[in-house]
Parts: structure tokens; sequence; C-alpha cells
């Protein structure tokens, strides 16, 4: 998913390109970006109690849904009211909040892999206890 999330920032930042909404659709995609990284922040936060590897997975997919829509938010702003931006400047901003993206889309698959590693060897442990 980080490859092809990486290689769409990459395309955007090479073309100067991003998604353009018609209207006030913006604003709607807008509402619809808050919304979502807010829910999905709630809901990591909410299943960390459960300690169920499945739920915790499903909600870290869902943040990274949140995460991918501020980031064709961002290029869709830059594209409506930045008519008159430098050009380096919508592209260090789409490079940059891309590759931010892209780092917390790491940090969280690695996070969760140390965490099964651990958790799997916890198991181990206790069934040879037994």
């Amino acid at each position: 998913m980080n490859q092809a999330l990486a290689g769409i920032v990459i395309f955007m930042v090479h073309q100067n390109r991003g998604f353009e909404y018609p209207g006030l659709l913006i604003y709607a995609m807008a509402a619809y970006s808050f919304y979502a990284v807010t829910v999905a922040i709630i809901n990591i936060v909410k299943t960390r109690r459960h300690n169920s590897p499945v739920l915790s997975a499903a909600k870290a997919i869902n943040l990274v849904a949140a995460l991918v829509s501020i980031l064709s938010l961002e290029t869709a702003m830059l594209a409506q009211f930045g008519g008159d931006d430098d050009p380096m400047f919508r592209r260090a901003m789409t490079g940059a909040t891309g590759g931010g993206v892209c780092t917390i889309v790491i940090g969280m698959a690695i996070y969760m892999i140390w965490r099964a590693n651990k958790n799997l060897k916890k198991l181990q442990i206790n069934n040879s206890q037994t």
C-alpha cells in the first residue's frame, strides 16, 4: 500500500498536479477529510483497550485512508485557491505532506510488526511453560 502511495505522491510532485473538485464540492471534501481523521484517531484510542490485533489493524488502515484524504484535500486546495503560487511551493508542500503520510504509514507498519512479534514470543513462552 505504501509503495502505491509513494508512487502517487512522486507522480503528483513530478507532474505538479493534484486533485480538482468542481464548485463547492471541495468544502464537502474538507468536511469529510477532517471528520475521517477525527473518527480514525478516536477509534484507534478506543480499540487499544480491546487488545485485538485484527481490530487494531482495521483501525490503522482506516487512519491511513483518512491521511490520504487529507493529502488529496491539500492538493485540491492548492489547485483551487493557490492560483498564483509558485509551482515550487506546490511541489514542496505536496512532497512534504506526501512524505509525512508515507512515513506515518511505514511507522505504523513497523510498530504493528514489532507488537505482533512481541505477542507471539509471549505466547510461545506461555505455551512452553504449560
